[in-house]
């Protein structure tokens, strides 16, 4: 990417992060040894899931704007009945932006995409177990 793209890239403002981490906590709260959504959304994790997806940005900014209830449990259900393609947008970045979190990955033991090896002469164990046969 370059930096001309870096720099184009969407941003949030300092309240609707406020926001979006208030929402993030709601959906994803810190629970058996997991941190919670809202710990792990930095602004850094935020920059790197709307530089992946920018065209997020606008559903997310609907998501987290004026006139909805501060309350993140009235405003997801208040999206929900409304604004459904928003709340997905917002709830994707949010979970993106968590199971892409490194910390996050080590806790769950996910080490991301591994390379394997495919030898197309030998025939997978799951093919000679009959796994697949129905």
């Amino acid at each position: 990417m370059s930096a001309d793209t870096a720099a184009a890239a969407p941003t949030l403002t300092a309240a609707e992060r406020a926001l979006l981490a208030t929402v993030a906590d709601h959906l994803i709260p810190a629970a058996h040894g997991m941190p919670s959504a809202a710990e792990v959304l930095t602004g850094e994790r935020i920059r790197f899931v709307l530089n992946a997806r920018p065209d997020l940005a606008e559903p997310i900014r609907v998501a987290l704007g004026a006139g909805l209830a501060e309350d993140p449990a009235a405003r997801v259900a208040a999206l929900a009945h409304d604004n459904p393609a928003a709340l997905g947008a917002l709830q994707l970045a949010i979970v993106a932006g968590y199971y892409t979190d490194g910390r996050v990955r080590e806790l769950i033991g996910y080490p991301g995409q591994v390379a394997l090896s495919i030898r197309s002469w030998e025939v997978p164990p799951y093919v000679e177990e009959g796994l697949i046969d129905a």
